[in-house]
C-alpha cells in the first residue's frame, strides 16, 4: 500500500497547471516557433501559430482552426488554474464533483492543445510545397509539448483525487494534513454523546 499526502497532491496539482499557465503564456511572447524559408534564403521569417497578421509568405487563414483551438486550451488551463488554486486555499469546497470537473478540464486543455499542434504540424508539411522551401522548428515549439504532458498530468493526479474522495481507490493510504485533522477532531468533539442499546435491551452510555 503506497501512503501519500492528500496536500501534497493538491500542491503538485497546483504546481504542474502554473507551470502549464507559464509555457502558454511564454508560447504567446515568443514568435519564433518556426522558421520558415523560402526559395531567397535572404527572406527568412520566424512564425507561430498565434500570429493574426497575413503575410505575402504564409497566408495566415489557414491557420485559423489552429488558433481557435489554442486560445480555447489557453481559457481552459486559466480556469483549471483558478479552481486548483482555491480548492488548494479552502475558497471553495473539496468534493468530488470539484476533482471531476478539473479532471475534465485538463484532459480536455491537453487535448485541444495536442490536436493543435498536429494540426500545425500538418500546415506546415502542406505549405512547404506551396509557399515555402523548408522550415526549421525552434525550441519554443518543443516546450509545447511539455506543457501538454504537465496538463496530462495535472488530468491523472485530479483523477486519483476523484477516486479518493469517492473510496474507489483501495491500494492508498492517504494522510490528512494537520487542519484537516483539526477539523474532524472538532466536528466530532461537537457531536452530542446518544445513548445505545445493548442486547439485552439496556441502556448503555458513552464515555
Amino acid at each position: 500500500m503506497v501512503q501519500v499526502s492528500h496536500r501534497r497532491i493538491q500542491g503538485m496539482n497546483t504546481l504542474f497547471s502554473s507551470w502549464a499557465i507559464v509555457l502558454l503564456v511564454m508560447g504567446i511572447a515568443i514568435d519564433e516557433w518556426v522558421e520558415l524559408i523560402p526559395e531567397d534564403e535572404r527572406a527568412k521569417m520566424n512564425h507561430s501559430p498565434w500570429m493574426r497578421c497575413c503575410n505575402a509568405l504564409w497566408p495566415e487563414d489557414d491557420l485559423k482552426v489552429v488558433r481557435i483551438m489554442m486560445m480555447s486550451s489557453l481559457g481552459l488551463s486559466f480556469l483549471l488554474t483558478l479552481i486548483l488554486g482555491m480548492k488548494f486555499t479552502y475558497l471553495i469546497p473539496q468534493n468530488k464533483y470539484i476533482n471531476l470537473f478539473t479532471t475534465i478540464l485538463s484532459f480536455l486543455s491537453g487535448i485541444l492543445l495536442l490536436w493543435a499542434l498536429i494540426l500545425y504540424d500538418n500546415k506546415l508539411k502542406q505549405g512547404q510545397s506551396v509557399h515555402f522551401s523548408s522550415y526549421n522548428i525552434n525550441w519554443i515549439m518543443y516546450t509545447a509539448y511539455l506543457n501538454i504532458f504537465f496538463l496530462f498530468v495535472c488530468g491523472i493526479f485530479s483523477l486519483l483525487e476523484y477516486q479518493l474522495s469517492t473510496g474507489s481507490c483501495t491500494c492508498l493510504n492517504i494522510h490528512k494534513s494537520d487542519k484537516e485533522c483539526k477539523e474532524s477532531e472538532n466536528h466530532i468533539k461537537g457531536k452530542p454523546c446518544l445513548p445505545c442499546s445493548g442486547q439485552h435491551g439496556k441502556l448503555e452510555h458513552c464515555d
